[in-house]
Parts: structure tokens; sequence; C-alpha cells
């Protein structure tokens, strides 16, 4: 994939530099923006957006801010909303460009947290959202700290690096655990900052708000993540509005499910969900 050849930007209201790619192929069914998980960044996709590609799908990839080639003190934000607020920039920017085209929203683990809010935020002109792994609920090890400790952590220690020790937790695909030692757009450490803002204020955004979800979605989660716990997914399931809404479950599988050594299977479910919703007319219903 030739996705390197050229690097997009735009400009948040504050000059803040956002890199991205995109590729329309001849008669799109459909647009697709990927929203990558923590510490990522949108190459690491490249194998999931030639699939789309050649199935039709249009793709937009992002780096969020302080990730891979976007701008931003690298590994930190003090707030978790400048996520939600960049997402809403490359929206109205895909929405001017291609109005004609039906936008989905692909969410993998932090970036399926960012598109959720997003969608309670801004549901209008989106098809529907796709998930996997979704960061809906606190990560291992994490759900016995109090709120209360994350804000004094934050306060004191905004700064601090803390270096992943996620690396090898994300998928059983050990290739691709491989190529990711020596990747510079890997993130090798987030702040305490980042990671309060996310862990806390992030997943707390969408637990308090789920009720007033309603886009059409599709949740996919692997029954052995080490990471974010399939329960996250079944539990805010049940919590959200959406008439239209599917949940599948995958025996055995990790985290990063269009990595994962069964990945083809998992593309196939996402396919086969687009084909079911790309024509679709939306009705966004007002907020109760």
């Amino acid at each position: 994939m030739t996705m390197y050849n050229k690097l997009l930007c735009f400009q948040t209201e504050k000059g803040l530099r956002i890199y991205y790619y995109k590729q329309i192929p001849p008669n799109p069914r459909g647009l697709i923006l990927i929203s990558h998980g923590f510490g990522e960044h949108f190459g690491l996709y490249s194998e999931f957006m030639d699939f789309l590609l050649i199935n039709g799908y249009g793709v937009c990839a992002y780096d969020h801010r302080a990730h891979g080639h976007s701008e931003e003190e690298r590994g930190h934000i003090d707030q978790f909303e400048v996520l939600i607020e960049d997402m809403a920039v490359v929206v109205k920017h895909l929405k001017q460009e291609h109005h004609d085209l039906p936008l989905f929203m692909f969410g993998h683990s932090m970036g399926g947290l960012i598109a959720f809010n997003y969608g309670v935020i801004y549901p209008e002109g989106i098809q529907g959202q796709v998930f996997t792994g979704p960061a809906v609920g606190r990560p291992v090890g994490t759900g016995f700290i109090p709120g209360s400790l994350f804000t004094l952590f934050k306060r004191h220690f905004s700064r601090v690096k803390i270096y992943s020790v996620f690396a090898r937790k994300g998928t059983r695909n050990k290739e691709f655990r491989a190529k990711l030692k020596d990747d510079p757009f890997m993130l090798k450490y987030e702040t305490v900052g980042f990671v309060c803002e996310f862990i806390y204020r992030g997943i707390a955004l969408a637990q308090d708000n789920a009720s007033s979800y309603r886009l059409p979605v599709l949740f996919l989660h692997g029954k052995a993540d080490k990471i974010i716990p399939y329960r996250a997914s079944v539990e805010i399931f049940g919590q959200i509005s959406s008439e239209d809404k599917t949940l599948k479950l995958y025996e055995g599988l990790y985290h990063e499910l269009v990595r994962e050594p069964e990945r083809e299977e998992v593309w196939q479910d996402i396919l086969a969900w687009l084909e079911l919703h790309r024509r679709v007319k939306r009705v966004v219903l007002p907020k109760h």
C-alpha cells in the first residue's frame, strides 16, 4: 500500500496540525473514518484499510494529537475532550469533500471511546459506528482505583512518564508484535496526565452518557482480551438506546481484533455490517 507517499494535514482552531491519510476508490460504497487506539498511529491499520478499499469503501485515518505524525506534546493531553473536538474537525472536513457518501466510523480501544463519545454529542450525519475492543470500561487492573486518586495523580504528577506495558498483550500475532519494537511512530511512553484523562475522565464520560447513544452500532470484542475486558462492551451495549445495535464476542481472541490470526473473519463481519447499513436512511432521534 502506497499510503505514506503523501501525508495530508488539517489544523485545529488553535492551529495544531493533525496528520491523516485518505484514499477513495472508484465508485465508492461509503467512507470509513478510522480512529486508532492508545499509543498507536494510523499506519498500523494499513492491512485493514487495503481490505476496505478492495471492497469499494473509501478510508480516512488520522493520528490523534500527541500520537504518530500529529502535533502536541508527545504522549500528553490536558483534557480528553480535545480528542473529541479534533474528530469533529475531521468529520466536518470529510462531509464537505464527500457529502454524497455515507460516513461510518471505525474505532479501536481508546479510538472507540473517542468515537463513542463523539456519537453521543454529534450524531448527525453519521451512518453508523463499528467498535473493536472499545475502551468503554476500565482497563484490566485499574477498576479498583477511585476517581479521587486519578485526580490527585494528575494534579501532582501530570507530566511524569509511564512506559507502556501493553504491547505484548494486544494480539497473538507475533509478526505484528515484532514490527512494533522498531516503529518510530508508536508512543514509547504516555504521561500520567494523559492516562488519567483517558482511563478516568474519558471512560466516565461514555458511561455517564451511554443512554443518550442512539447510532446504529456494531460492537466486536475478544473474550480473551487482556487489556479491556469484554464485559465492558456487554455492559454498555445494554445501556445504550440504539434501536439498531449488534454485539459479537470472539472466543479466544485478544484485544486487537483486526490484527489477530483470525482477522479475516473479523474483517468480513465488519464488511457484512457495512453492506447492510450503507443504504439505510439515518434519522436522528431527539434526546429525551
